[in-house]
């Protein structure tokens, strides 16, 4: 049996608010894909992160 944790095993084990940050900050990642300035996808992610937190 392996000790390593696939993506799943971590998933299924956030909160549910975190289960929302992370499903958000792979659709800002999938959305922004063909970006050239990788600073502005960490702003719109941490903009989430304070949403989530109100």
């Amino acid at each position: 049996m392996s000790d390593q944790k696939t993506a799943q095993d971590i998933l299924n084990e956030l909160s549910p608010e975190g289960m929302k940050l992370a499903k958000r900050v792979l659709d800002l990642e999938r959305e922004n894909l063909h970006i050239k300035n990788p600073t502005m996808l960490v702003s719109k992610i941490v903009d989430s992160a304070k949403e989530l937190t109100k």
